[in-house]
């Protein structure tokens, strides 16, 4: 993996980090969009999902081309009460995974990023998955960010 991609990655837990060090406490579960997580739930779901991207990419490396479960947001919230998390020690969580998943990569041999897995019908590499990853934290980041920008209209 080459070094920039392998900084983004990394970067994703450390940002979240960053941003609930002046998150306001009393907003983590407030709603700016009706469809959308608060805050917490954000934090829930990225440790919640880091692991299904490590499972995904072991799929890929050891047994390419197999099917793997789609991951439903919205049904793990609520099987896993990501509304009720401890944000703080979700962001640990979310931090830990995200290691294992770096460990489990710098272990690969470049070949192994073009093997796949089949996921909703397509066929994915695990070099192409990385890169959803990559969009999937920085759609969540934003989300989160956006809070700390009307926490800063309603301060002015």
């Amino acid at each position: 993996m080459d070094e920039y991609s392998l900084h983004a990655l990394q970067s994703g837990p450390k940002i979240v980090e960053r941003i609930l060090r002046v998150f306001p406490h009393d907003r983590l579960d407030d709603r700016i969009d009706s469809d959308r997580f608060t805050a917490r739930e954000v934090v829930s779901h990225l440790a919640d999902y880091e692991q299904t991207v490590l499972d995904r990419i072991r799929v890929a490396n050891t047994h390419p081309g197999r099917a793997v479960p789609d991951y439903d947001a919205d049904e793990h919230a609520n099987a896993h009460h990501f509304g009720e998390k401890e944000v703080f020690h979700e962001a640990e969580v979310y931090e830990s995974r995200r290691g294992m998943t770096i460990d489990y990569l710098n272990e690969l041999e470049s070949s192994d990023y073009s093997k796949t897995f089949v996921w909703n019908g397509e066929e994915i590499s695990i070099g192409d998955y990385l890169c959803h990853v990559l969009k999937h934290d920085l759609n969540h980041l934003e989300q989160i960010s956006s809070y700390l920008a009307t926490e800063a209209a309603t301060l002015t």
